[in-house]
């Protein structure tokens, strides 16, 4: 009995073992690596940002938003090719700079997991595929594009480390976005919404600052080894000019909302005020009590209070903007 369990089967072969090479492996691993190390220097988190070139129209015009659908989507996938060209042209300059940091050392270029050649040559035909999309757009677009890659460019090259200018170009660069948005559908330009998103971001990118500048008390290091702006920066000012801009950017929210046709304006503008303000506020409680601020993008998807705030917040201006769009007043 023994002998006849331990014989083999002839219905049932001996499957031959393969040794596994793990050189070879990893090997055959890093075309993909090199994929995924390309997409990511597209920074593809943020296009996120992009949702404020739809912002006027959708907000303002939602029938003007519908007719003028193609041009609105060009100027979208114009500034999104436009802002990773950005980040590219950004990480190439940096790439020293950032293995000498924590978290950015893991970038795709710092890391070396891309080489230079092909980020040079991902950033060419990003510019080359925002040039085509520019010459299907209205040439005031096309020049708000260019004039957000040439801001970007000296940003890049000098004004990132000047104190408050950097954050100034930076939200600048939101700005230009809305604008462009707004002039592609042929609709009139909300100073009020300028000024919002102009004070928003600054607050945003001032509250980056800080998260930046306390991590490095926090860890005991000198601020300006990685960002020589910093050395102009202290938490309590900065803690100071982000409420400034918060409240700032709230009075412009609730100016645009109610300058829009009455009553939907001014009615939208109530409804949606205590979403805009549970915002400001959970933001301040997140960068001064949770430790945030970092990435304000990752911000808003891992704090559940605040997705489910911008969601009701969405839900309640969608239903205004149909209500106005099926039923104008």
């Amino acid at each position: 009995m023994k002998h006849a369990l331990e014989a083999p089967s002839a219905a049932s072969p001996e499957v031959p073992v393969v040794a596994v090479d793990p050189v070879a492996a990893v090997q055959a691993l890093r075309p993909l690596a090199r994929l995924g190390g390309m997409f990511a220097l597209l920074r593809p988190r943020q296009w996120l940002k992009g949702v404020l070139v739809l912002m006027a129209p959708l907000v303002a015009s939602p029938e003007a938003a519908v007719t003028q659908v193609v041009p609105l989507l060009g100027t979208l996938l114009a500034f999104l090719a436009a802002s990773s060209a950005v980040y590219i042209f950004n990480d190439l300059r940096d790439r020293e700079r950032d293995r000498l940091h924590p978290v950015k050392r893991n970038r795709p270029l710092a890391s070396g997991l891309v080489s230079t050649s092909a980020a040079l040559t991902l950033l060419f035909l990003l510019l080359a595929g925002t040039a085509a999309l520019l010459m299907l757009l209205p040439i005031l677009v096309g020049v708000i594009v260019a004039g957000y890659l040439a801001i970007n460019l000296w940003y890049c090259l000098a004004l990132k480390h000047q104190p408050l200018v950097d954050v100034s170009v930076v939200s600048v660069g939101f700005v230009l976005r809305v604008l462009a948005g707004t002039i592609a559908v042929g609709i009139a330009v909300q100073p009020a919404l300028l000024i919002g998103v102009y004070c928003a971001c600054l607050a945003l990118s001032l509250g980056k600052r800080r998260h930046e500048l306390a991590a490095l008390s926090a860890a005991g290091g000198e601020a300006g080894d990685h960002r020589p702006a910093l050395r102009s920066y202290s938490v309590p000012f900065l803690d100071q000019v982000v409420l400034v801009n918060l409240v700032a950017a709230l009075v412009g929210y609730v100016a645009f909302i109610w300058a829009q046709t009455p009553p939907y304006g001014p009615v939208t503008a109530g409804l949606t005020f205590p979403f805009a303000a549970f915002a400001v506020h959970r933001y301040l409680q997140m960068i001064a009590m949770g430790g945030s601020g970092g990435d304000p993008v990752e911000d808003l998807f891992r704090d559940r209070a605040m997705v489910v705030n911008v969601g009701l917040w969405a839900a309640v201006l969608a239903q205004a903007m149909l209500t106005s769009f099926w039923h104008p007043w």
